[in-house]
């Protein structure tokens, strides 16, 4: 569990020899017992986080068990690993419920978690950078059907966050264009030049840190994240999709820049372009899609 650079490409990797062994709701092994559904009571052993309204859980964060990386200081300090802690967090005991169907107040516990989590992963001092990430369906990358995002804090800042970091010092982060939704404190919008066909950015207006999300902000954000899936479930269906929630570190200071989400609705696939150039094409009218956000039928 060791961050690499491949010899022939020089592009970084996550060595990690037990993520395989994963099972998959959507594999014809898989059993109907779902890890992540209420009555599991050897899930307690494992719970970090919980949040309980007239004695039933509402969200719950646990122990990943196929983690990306361990948290042993003495592998770590040795230069064996890279050190991290990675957890589940279950976002509803609803086993068919998601993004597309929560309330407010459903996305008000999930913020919630999120924050909570990410204080806590972030405090410890081997830790340089967390991220919050969630896959929706097989198309997505998800292996369990039940929503649930995941938490991983990690001893050193990931290629990604370091592309966006480096940007927001040139001073050219992305640009606020195609402009969905506008509030207090954060503004959704589609960039003309996304990487990834479809994607949608949540972004922070004033700070660059999301454990400074307060609670009018959580609320605030709760009615942003039903509004979106509301527009991408109305133009596209229930699709599959990513979020990702990308944060300055701790020991990195940039003023400029903002903390924000990904959301990749999954319209596309990745194929031998993608993965022999190393560019994504964007291949829809981001004009057009952006038309039929903003429609009302």
């Amino acid at each position: 569990m060791k961050l690499v650079r491949n010899s022939h490409t020089g592009r970084c990797v996550l060595m990690n020899n037990v993520r395989d062994k994963r099972k998959s709701d959507f594999s014809k092994e898989c059993s109907d017992e779902c890890p992540f559904c209420p009555g599991r009571k050897d899930i307690l052993e494992y719970c970090r986080y919980e949040e309980v309204v007239n004695g039933k859980w509402m969200v719950r964060a646990i122990d990943n068990k196929y983690p990306a990386l361990i948290c042993d200081e003495e592998r770590h300090n040795n230069g064996e690993i890279d050190y991290g802690k990675h957890e589940v967090m279950i976002e509803t005991p609803n086993h068919f419920k998601s993004f597309y169907k929560f309330s407010e107040e459903e996305f008000k516990y999930i913020l919630k978690m999120y924050k909570s989590r990410f204080i806590d992963l972030e405090s410890e001092k081997m830790v340089k950078s967390v991220i919050i990430y969630k896959n929706h369906l097989k198309n997505a990358g998800a292996s369990k059907l039940h929503s649930h995002s995941q938490i991983l804090s990690m001893s050193f800042i990931p290629p990604e966050l370091e592309r966006e970091i480096e940007m927001a010092k040139r001073g050219v982060f992305t640009r606020e264009v195609n402009i969905l939704l506008e509030s207090e404190n954060f503004i959704s919008f589609i960039p003309m030049d996304s990487y990834l066909s479809g994607e949608i950015m949540i972004k922070n207006k004033k700070y660059s840190r999301f454990d400074k999300i307060t609670i009018d902000e959580i609320e605030e954000l709760s009615v942003t994240l039903k509004e979106v899936f509301k527009k991408i479930c109305r133009v596209y269906g229930e699709i599959p999709f990513n979020v990702y929630l990308h944060s300055l570190p701790r020991k990195v200071d940039i003023k400029e820049y903002r903390w924000h989400l990904h959301i990749i609705p999954r319209k596309g696939k990745f194929g031998g372009f993608e993965f022999g150039t190393g560019l994504y094409i964007n291949s829809l009218d981001v004009n057009k899609m952006y038309e039929n956000f903003m429609s009302k039928e």
